[in-house]
């Protein structure tokens, strides 16, 4: 994983890991607020040998005096010194209580004791600090002499007392909240690697690169303008337009040898553009000269119409029943160069009509003098577009970057290649622009401040059409069963 791949995954699963972090640090907190407030109060005694009478050398005086520390310290939790404590302060503790809270250390070579005591009360933690050191060196003086008489030769003084604490020692907040912290970040790494693996939505452009070896033919940039019902050629500028026209070159030059002259544009499943891809690329196509056919041959739920604002009553079908000629189905666009053939009336039989052999024919005389652009139906839903896909030159498959899987995606190859159909690209819709660019992999050169005046620019010269202007979305009316007999059955072939 690279450092653009972690920027990615944090741009991506920001709030995922913001809340895992948030739910650690709070769960630390709540722990920190439910455990007592302990203080902690500290006292120290030095043994001492008698004078050079007994001793001869102070080097072994102080030998002695660091050997005993060591065997006085135990004796700061014994049975005699926490009796001594509790009548002294006269405590409601038992004798384990107190030695439970009494804690000693040692230096080697030294002859100091020090005497730690932890309680919930500060004025506590010190009385009992001062007295276990006052009891210990009572007790100490008891083992030394082997009596109650006090004629021992070492000693144990106490010669610091404990002082009051003003802020207790547990629980550490800021340990804890550190901890939590460290806690959420890595539960919000086994949550983001789980979702990784458990995701199998297309994400970047080298997700497809990696899953199949037909490469990327083209990405189109996000925009607000393409959610318009209506386009225009004005959309062949900016970010937009740039990827249209690669999409457009790739195309042409997918077959070294010859251009093609008729593609279908097909997705896995619907609501992934190819109705927006097939008129953009209709459009790119007429924009450098090339005279270009834009059939809509989604007979479910065509949309080439409504996009070009057009009426869809009479079209393919039409043609296809012998009902209307060809010439007066063409619809002209804004488009020099761009004529549009409408899905017309929807059939009840989608797939025997564009699987006839009067739409054979219809393609290869389209393709004679034009290129066809079709608009074919989801691939995945219906088998429509793996019949129109045998018809044409190639198969343009759109997918939509956050929306489509890769299972999907692989089930469409898996599909055109076993009708033997040529696919010549992958198009991933909906890449991040601006801001995000650079993460995502689309990097704008100057678009995006062209693409900002220009929606400002429609936004201000746009009105609301009239009532009378205003077109309904085509009524799936269906062909009579004569014309459908007409548009199923092939001609008959002159002897």
């Amino acid at each position: 994983m690279t450092l653009l791949d972690a920027v990615r995954i944090v741009r991506r699963f920001w709030m995922t890991i913001a809340t895992c972090v948030l739910l650690a640090v709070g769960a630390a907190a709540y722990y920190a607020a439910q455990q007592p407030r302990l203080y902690v109060a500290s006292s120290e005694a030095y043994v001492s040998v008698g004078g050079t009478e007994q001793v001869a050398e102070a080097s072994v005086g102080n030998s002695v005096a660091a050997a005993k520390a060591l065997a006085y310290a135990p004796l700061t939790r014994s049975g005699m010194v926490a009796e001594r404590v509790i009548a002294a302060l006269n405590l409601p503790e038992s004798i384990g209580a107190v030695n439970g809270a009494v804690q000693y250390a040692t230096e080697p070579g030294s002859p100091r004791i020090q005497v730690f005591v932890t309680s919930t009360s500060p004025q506590r933690a010190k009385d009992i600090a001062n007295a276990v050191v006052t009891a210990t060196a009572q007790v100490a003086s008891i083992v030394e002499s082997g009596g109650e008489s006090d004629s021992g030769i070492v000693k144990l003084l106490p010669v610091t007392n404990a002082v009051l604490p003003t802020s207790p020692s547990s629980p550490n907040v800021e340990k804890l909240l550190l901890m939590g912290f460290g806690a959420g970040i890595v539960l919000a790494y086994l949550v983001v690697m789980a979702r990784l693996r458990l995701d199998t939505r297309i994400r970047r452009p080298d997700d497809i690169t990696e899953m199949t070896e037909h490469g990327l033919i083209g990405t189109i940039p996000r925009s607000r303008d393409l959610r318009s019902r209506l386009h225009s050629e004005d959309l062949l500028r900016g970010a937009v337009g740039e990827s249209l026209r690669h999409l457009r070159t790739n195309l042409m030059f997918a077959d070294p040898d010859t251009s093609p002259r008729s593609v279908a544009v097909t997705s896995p499943q619907p609501a992934e553009g190819k109705s927006t891809i097939s008129a953009l690329l209709a459009r790119a196509l007429a924009v450098r000269g090339e005279h270009v056919v834009l059939v809509d041959g989604d007979l479910r739920r065509p949309m080439v119409a409504t996009l070009f604002d057009i009426d869809s009553g009479v079209g393919l079908t039409q043609v296809l029943s012998g009902a209307v000629p060809l010439d007066e189905a063409l619809v002209p666009t804004d488009t020099h160069g761009l004529v549009v053939l409408p899905a017309g009336r929807i059939p009840h039989n989608p797939s025997e009509v564009v699987g006839s052999e009067r739409m054979r024919d219809l393609l290869a005389e389209l393709s004679r003098d034009r290129l066809v652009v079709i608009d074919a139906p989801p691939a995945l839903p219906v088998t429509d577009a793996m019949i129109l896909a045998q018809r044409v030159d190639g198969l343009i498959v759109v997918t939509l970057m956050g929306k489509s899987r890769k299972e999907h995606l692989k089930r469409v190859i898996s599909l055109a290649e076993s009708v033997n159909a040529r696919i010549f690209g992958i198009v991933l819709n909906g890449i991040p622009q601006g801001r995000a660019a650079g993460v995502y992999g689309y990097e704008t050169y100057g678009y995006e401040h062209d693409d900002r005046a220009y929606r400002k620019k429609v936004r201000r010269g746009r009105r609301r059409p009239a009532s009378s202007e205003v077109r309904s979305s085509p009524q799936p009316h269906e062909l009579t069963p004569e014309q459908v007999d007409l548009v199923t059955t092939p001609p008959k072939r002159k002897r």
